[in-house]
């Protein structure tokens, strides 16, 4: 018999949410990554850019305090963090904006600042699925149940 629950994950609630410090500076940052792709900088310099920013984003959220409650949590519950599929599949996204991002450069500041933003934007709104926390919600057993 089906959970009527399944049909609305909005009933799940997170019980580890990101930190919005998190949240804001990876997003900003990926952008950034992204965005200076399309300048008129040269190519080396680009990509050096690109890598630190990128770094600086993925260190920012491995390196955060939460992932410790993250793992506890997990521990918790004699699970083990494993990276899923689901994690990666909203990466695809900026992985492409990275691949596609060279092709407008030189690029007015204009486009620089819109691609930047547009990545941000996508990565802010999918980062919990990116760090896993939204998974947390579903370990519960019974929506809405907090810790």
């Amino acid at each position: 018999m089906l959970n009527p629950s399944m049909f609305n994950p909005g009933a799940f609630i997170t019980p580890i949410p990101t930190p919005p410090t998190v949240r804001l500076g990876a997003s900003f940052l990926l952008g950034a990554g992204a965005a200076v792709l399309t300048t008129a900088l040269p190519r080396g310099v680009q990509v050096v850019l690109m890598v630190l920013f990128v770094g600086a984003g993925i260190t920012l959220i491995f390196s955060h305090p939460y992932r410790a409650k993250i793992r506890s949590f997990l521990e918790e519950r004699n699970l083990h963090y494993t990276p899923k599929f689901a994690q990666i599949v909203p990466m695809f996204i900026i992985w492409l904006a990275l691949m596609i991002a060279p092709t407008f450069a030189p690029a007015p500041i204009w486009i620089t600042l819109l691609f930047g933003t547009g990545v941000c934007a996508w990565t802010y709104w999918v980062f919990p699925h990116i760090d896993g926390t939204r998974a947390l919600a579903f370990l519960e057993s019974t929506p809405g149940a907090k810790d």
